[in-house]
């Protein structure tokens, strides 16, 4: 039998049902009354029938106790397999938090190494060493949705809440959200969504891809890029539609700062 909160809760009607009707054989009106000298007053049928009832609770009491232990090993592998995939996505967080530090700042061996006296390591260094790496942090838990109808009285919250259903996730905790740039007509903005925790842009990311089957398939979701960032990913975006020109048989898309393809079945 497979466990579940229904069968658990019927389990528990079945079983005041079967505990009224062992009371009315015995003619008590509570637990209480249920005991040896009661119990001796019976007939024998009526005895054979309450234990008969009673042997019965008790097999299904522990087929729902061994179903019950099969889902809490399932829920526990389950639990282990989601904390090992949510280590692998922080690592990849601190990885890359890591060598924004390694790259904004110079250790005081590398300066003497290098014997260079003309950037000396001041507070105003270290602070756009540390702000850079706040940036950083900011942005990964921050995405873009583009491709969404702008109306005078949209709340862009509840607009990203609704295009994170369509991806089968429950709606993360959102921080901030807001339309960004300048309003043109024409012109759909996007809309920038600032998350509690990295892993939850990472995971949205990642399964942005589904909305094409959805009817959002015009909508697409983006990471939140620095200016050097923007300006490879146009570069790279350009030499996909120079790629699109040259071969439309195939179909394109950008994935780990390259243009890859793959045929159109």
């Amino acid at each position: 039998m497979d466990f579940s909160v229904h069968s658990l809760h019927t389990f528990e009607f079945e079983l005041s049902v079967e505990l009224k009707t062992v009371l009315n054989i015995a003619n008590v009106p509570s637990t209480t009354g249920l005991n040896q000298n009661s119990l001796m007053k019976l007939y024998k049928n009526d005895l054979t029938e309450i234990v008969l009832r009673l042997v019965k609770v008790y097999e299904k009491s522990l087929n729902i106790c061994k179903s019950a232990a099969v889902k809490i090993d399932q829920l526990k592998s389950d639990q282990i397999e989601n904390q090992k995939k949510l280590m692998e996505l922080q690592d990849k967080q601190i990885d890359s938090v890591q060598q924004t530090v390694k790259t904004e700042l110079k250790t005081w061996a590398d300066v003497a190494k290098q014997g260079v006296t003309s950037k000396p390591i001041t507070k105003h260094t270290v602070k756009e060493a540390v702000r850079s790496v706040n940036d950083e942090e900011k942005r990964s838990r921050c995405l873009l949705i583009y491709g969404v109808e702008e109306k005078d009285n949209e709340i862009p919250c509840v607009i990203a809440q609704n295009v994170y259903r369509k991806l089968n996730f429950n709606p993360p905790k959102i921080v901030d959200s807001y339309r960004v740039g300048r309003k043109t007509p024409g012109k759909l903005r996007p809309i920038k969504v600032e998350l509690k925790h990295p892993t939850d842009a990472m995971v949205l990311l990642k399964n942005a891809g589904k909305l094409r089957s959805t009817d959002m398939s015009s909508v697409y979701l983006s990471p939140d890029r620095n200016k050097q960032q923007q300006a490879a990913h146009s570069k790279l975006v350009a030499e996909m539609r120079t790629m699109i020109k040259e071969d439309p048989n195939k179909f394109y898309f950008i994935r780990n700062n390259k243009v890859n393809f793959i045929d159109k079945k």
